[in-house]
């Protein structure tokens, strides 16, 4: 697929966050030019393999200087300005803080060979990560790969003065992002005085839900630095995948207060399943197999008298555990489940934290199920005798 494809600045929707510039103009990542743009296309490319996910969406972000990059031929600098333009990427002076401010504020795992040591104090759980990290590699048949890194833990003297050599390049720093307040900055609608601004542009643009920046009591404009006015209440989403074989095939989006019909054909501009999945597993998919709908804090699901039945499989840390879903019996997915139209087939929803909340009813909470692991992993589970799906 055209790797543009996989770049969107919607916060819902991101799953990666990438620092385009430094991956461009990386030697290290194969390539005879000093910049070239092909490593950013077998970086996606990489990751999309790492997770199983031929569509994984990645929030890309450069420094403003790579748009004017010599070394980058005329064609690859007009790609650059048409994905800025277009809103698939976002240009700022310097591109680290932010990374990590969304790294921060989303729990997007960050690609990057940088060690970031400029902000170790501002971020704390930076230094020794182990799972929040990926570097790119070249491997040794000459195609890029990502693998997990381990922050390293510098001495004081190395923080210092990468923290100098910052503020030297940036006058002053912004402040960390306030987690307590994202939820309800992504659940506005939000305009930039700048018209053409392709995040918080004019009101006859598409709407954006890419993070804005906050600076004490301001909500700023990430390209612009400007203050944002505040347009309105913004539905909610929640992001949902289609999973076959362990595999992400697709993924759809469901509004708040908007139930969404998903199965073989469902009417009414409901999610065509089979669009994504083989033809000997459509037919085992009904019409209008599910309802899905959203509430702004989680999924619920509804089987819509499937002819072959629909379960949840619940994550526990003693095995998965797989419950019938009665024929128009509505259930609230707690974090860690997913939905089985089909022992190859299921919707996985997002284990993004701005979806899904603990549980208050029972207290447990099952392993996070999320693009932050190595794709989803799907364990091999008996069906209940006589549920085998038809």
């Amino acid at each position: 697929m055209p790797f543009e494809r996989r770049l969107t600045l919607d916060a819902s929707a991101a799953e990666y966050v990438i620092d385009v510039a430094n991956v461009v103009r990386e030697p290290a990542l194969g390539g005879e030019r000093a910049a070239d743009l092909a490593r950013l296309s077998g970086l996606l490319d990489a990751l999309a393999e790492f997770t199983r996910d031929p569509a994984v969406q990645v929030y890309a972000i450069t420094d403003r200087s790579l748009l004017t990059d010599g070394r980058l031929t005329p064609e690859e600098r007009q790609s650059l300005d048409r994905w800025y333009l277009e809103g698939l990427l976002e240009v700022l002076p310097r591109a680290d803080d932010r990374i990590l401010e969304l790294a921060d504020a989303l729990e997007l795992r960050v690609v990057s060979a940088d060690n970031f040591l400029d902000f170790h104090r501002a971020y704390p759980w930076i230094p020794g990560n182990r799972d929040r990290f990926l570097r790119p590699f070249l491997q040794p048949d000459g195609v890029i790969g990502v693998r997990p890194r381990i922050m390293p833990v510098p001495p004081e003297w190395q923080v210092s003065r990468k923290e100098e050599e910052g503020l030297l390049l940036e006058a002053g720093v912004y402040r960390r992002w306030d987690r307590s307040a994202h939820r309800a900055v992504l659940g506005r609608d939000w305009r930039c005085p700048e018209a053409d601004c392709p995040l918080f542009g004019a009101a006859d643009r598409p709407r954006s839900t890419a993070l804005p920046r906050r600076r004490k009591s301001q909500v700023l404009c990430p390209t612009h630095g400007l203050p944002l006015a505040d347009a309105g209440p913004r539905p909610s989403r929640a992001q949902v995948k289609v999973v076959m074989d362990g595999t992400v095939r697709g993924r759809f989006m469901v509004t708040a207060g908007e139930p969404l019909a998903v199965g073989r054909a469902p009417a009414d501009g409901g999610v065509v399943l089979g669009a994504w999945i083989d033809d000997t597993e459509v037919e085992s998919v009904s019409r209008t197999h599910v309802m899905v709908s959203y509430d702004g804090t989680g999924l619920s699901v509804v089987d819509e008298r499937s002819a072959n039945g629909t379960w949840v499989r619940r994550r526990r840390p003693t095995g998965d555990e797989l419950v019938p879903l009665p024929h128009g019996a509505l259930w609230h997915l707690r974090q860690g489940d997913s939905v089985v139209l089909h022992e190859r087939l299921e919707l996985l929803p997002s284990g993004r934290q701005f979806v899904f909340e603990e549980d208050p009813a029972d207290g447990t909470v099952g392993p996070r199920v999320s693009a932050d692991a190595a794709g989803p992993t799907m364990m091999a589970v008996p069906w209940p005798p006589g549920q085998e799906p038809g």
